[in-house]
């Protein structure tokens, strides 16, 4: 995949995004050849995951700044320098190509930012969720016919609406404020309870405000 990281005035927008040197502590999303998103807590994890230079074609951090792998003198992989603010529309449909090619990683379907300021935060925040990466993010709530419950992290979600046929009734917040409601996605229709959940971000509320 060929990352377009250059900015431009009208690519949705990083007013309120602040640059950050390379390598400052952080956590980063890199979007692999592959075009598949992962979430990494920490440069250290990032640089100890990843093998090679062309295995991450984007590295990006909470500010929307976009850096690349490179060998040091020793041929060990470090990341480079800051190359500006990642390309709006190329990010939005990056991110759309993977939720196509791979729903069952990308299971929290956020309304599309107007904004790249948006995108980038609500892609950390997907991500953290989705991986189960930060336990501190706080609780999951869950409203079935009425019922309110709560639960530590989208897996305990996920055990609780499994095999529930009443799914309508259903609607998950997320412990960012965002409100869903639950799909199921059968892998196969004689494969009886084998599929996967994704949640589908729906309007919020009046009353209801988020974090």
């Amino acid at each position: 995949m060929d990352a377009t990281p250059a900015p431009r005035p009208d690519d949705g927008g990083t007013a309120g995004l602040t640059p950050a040197p390379a390598g400052a502590g952080g956590d980063f999303v890199v979007v692999e050849d592959s075009g598949e998103f992962s979430y990494y807590g920490s440069r250290g994890a990032l640089l100890a995951d990843l093998e090679y230079v062309g295995e991450a074609p984007c590295i990006l951090d909470r500010s929307a700044q976009t850096y690349r792998l490179e060998l040091d003198e020793n041929r060990h992989l470090r990341m480079g320098p800051p190359l500006g603010p990642v390309e709006f529309h190329w990010l939005r449909q990056a991110l759309a190509d993977a939720r196509e090619v791979h729903p069952e990683r990308h299971r929290l379907q956020r309304a599309d930012a107007s904004g790249l300021a948006g995108l980038v935060a609500g892609l950390f925040e997907t991500l953290q969720l989705e991986r189960g990466t930060d336990a501190e993010l706080g609780l999951w709530g869950l409203e079935i016919d009425g019922l309110s419950t709560r639960r530590n992290a989208l897996a305990d979600v996920d055990r609780l609406l499994a095999g529930n046929e009443r799914l309508d009734t259903v609607r998950v917040t997320d412990p960012f404020g965002h409100l869903y409601r639950p799909v199921w996605h059968p892998k196969h229709r004689h494969l009886g309870h084998a599929g996967f959940l994704t949640y589908v971000e729906t309007p919020a509320r009046a009353g209801t405000t988020r974090r």
